[in-house]
């Protein structure tokens, strides 16, 4: 949703405040859910749908990120795992489909995983220079 960050570029939290009343919005909505005894699995339900939908979860590493020093280390630890699981799921995939001699359905799902991969590689690279 491009229309939450409308000053692109700018370090400024006023431009994105829409991802900031989100994010709050979240919290809030924990703790009262916590609070009235909801169960954690609706909780992380609506946390994870609410926080992808509004982009919260990027202005939070953003948030993150301004950190002198010590910011860019923990975003990049943070986002690792993603990589990591991304590509231990297509190695799962390509093992599966092997055994069941789907040979030529491997190698797609690995051409494509690997498309998404350098991907997001060049975008994380391309935003650094900009």
């Amino acid at each position: 949703m491009p229309w939450l960050f409308k000053e692109k570029g700018k370090g400024d939290i006023r431009a994105n405040r829409v991802a900031l009343v989100f994010g709050i919005l979240l919290v809030v909505f924990v703790v009262v859910a916590k609070y009235l005894g909801v169960e954690g699995r609706i909780i992380a339900l609506v946390v994870l749908v609410v926080g992808w939908l509004s982009q919260a979860f990027a202005f939070l590493l953003a948030l993150v990120a301004l950190i002198p020093v010590l910011g860019p280390l923990i975003v990049s630890i943070v986002t690792l795992p993603f990589f990591l699981v991304v590509n231990g799921l297509a190695y799962v995939i390509t093992l599966v489909s092997v055994r069941k001699g789907y040979v030529r359905s491997a190698i797609e799902s690995r051409i494509l995983v690997s498309a998404l991969l350098v991907g997001m590689v060049i975008g994380y690279i391309l935003g650094k220079l900009v």
